[in-house]
């Protein structure tokens, strides 16, 4: 219990610091931002506790929140993705799988990953724009950062599961 808290703990401390002093700053074609953040709740164990997921969750959030001056879009986004976090990956695993798996390359196979990847980074980016444009009025502008930002942050996170290996 204690090993997994400080695992979560340190994944949160390097994607805060990646996020704050890097990916805040790309943005490529004024669109596509790299939401590394994300990668937390998307490794957090099969069977965790859902309050603890949510805590964490809003946590990751709320300081992207504060170091990006979108107050409560990113803590919104965040909780939202961590409560449908373990419906997601229900449907990604087989039945009889292992109640305490975490996801990743090596534990769901890397065709299995890739679409739990794009599938809770898409949900995420969907949701985390809308929420920042509150508006359709822009809907091309909407569409290029959904999928634009979709695409980077999930190369980014495939690319660190695949070292990672």
């Amino acid at each position: 219990m204690y090993r997994e808290q400080i695992r979560l703990f340190l994944i949160f401390i390097v994607l805060a610091v990646l996020q704050v002093l890097i990916a805040n700053h790309i943005h490529l074609f004024h669109f596509a931002t790299p939401l590394l953040y994300v990668y937390l709740p998307l490794v957090m164990r099969r069977g965790a506790l859902r309050w603890a997921m949510l805590l964490w969750a809003f946590s990751m959030g709320l300081l992207m929140d504060t170091f990006n001056n979108t107050p409560g879009v990113a803590s919104g986004s965040m909780t939202l993705v961590a409560l449908l976090q373990p419906y997601i990956l229900e449907r990604m695993l087989v039945r009889e799988g292992e109640e305490d798996l975490i996801p990743s390359v090596v534990t769901m196979g890397q065709k299995q990953f890739a679409y739990y990847t794009i599938t809770f980074t898409a949900l995420y980016c969907v949701v985390f724009y809308t929420l920042e444009l509150f508006s359709f009025f822009n809907f091309w502008v909407w569409a290029g950062c959904v999928l634009g930002s979709t695409a980077i942050t999930s190369a980014l996170i495939l690319a660190v599961e695949s070292v990672r290996r």
